[in-house]
């Protein structure tokens, strides 16, 4: 699996959560100023992110850096050890 997977992964999970359109999103989009989400539907991308990809739970503290689309492709590769640019 490589960085563009991931990317395409997580978009498919935010779309299924909140109905946007995958090609809508920018990789720097943010879940809560660019594209509306609440803190529940964040917390689902969370999960869904964490089952779709097999990683283990993140701590609190990781969870509060991730702000957009490109932390959370950051945060997935450091878990599978995929490099990300």
């Amino acid at each position: 699996m490589d960085a563009e997977e991931i990317r395409a992964g997580i978009k498919r999970i935010i779309a299924k959560i909140s109905g946007i359109n995958c090609a809508e999103m920018a990789d720097s989009a943010s879940y809560v100023d660019d594209l509306g989400l609440d803190s529940l539907s964040i917390l689902e991308i969370a999960v869904n992110v964490e089952h779709d990809f097999k990683i283990k739970e993140a701590q609190d503290d990781e969870l509060s850096e991730i702000r957009t689309i490109e932390d959370t492709v950051r945060f997935v590769g450091r878990r599978l050890c995929v490099e990300v640019a």
